[in-house]
């Protein structure tokens, strides 16, 4: 029972992502677009690819480097770390 219910939300994410997938093609379309016109001079970057890295994704990524770290303390204090 349990298996056959583990199968049965696995498809139902997967019919999910994969209409997801399908009907929102456009989005990436559109930021692409947008992000070759507007990237340079938003952020005063040589290229395009260093424009979206530190001038789009930079905070983003700190962000995800916080929430690693803070994860990380928070399971070494509840294992007890070092004596």
């Amino acid at each position: 029972m349990k298996k056959t219910l583990h199968i049965i939300i696995i498809l139902v994410f997967s019919l999910f992502l994969l209409s997801a997938i399908v009907f929102l093609k456009e989005t990436p379309d559109k930021a692409e677009k947008y992000l070759a016109a507007h990237g340079k001079a938003e952020t005063g970057a040589v290229n395009i690819v260093t424009a979206i890295y530190l001038g789009y994704r930079a905070f983003d990524t700190l962000g995800e480097t916080i929430v690693l770290i803070t994860s990380v303390t928070g399971v070494v204090f509840l294992m007890g770390g070092k004596s």
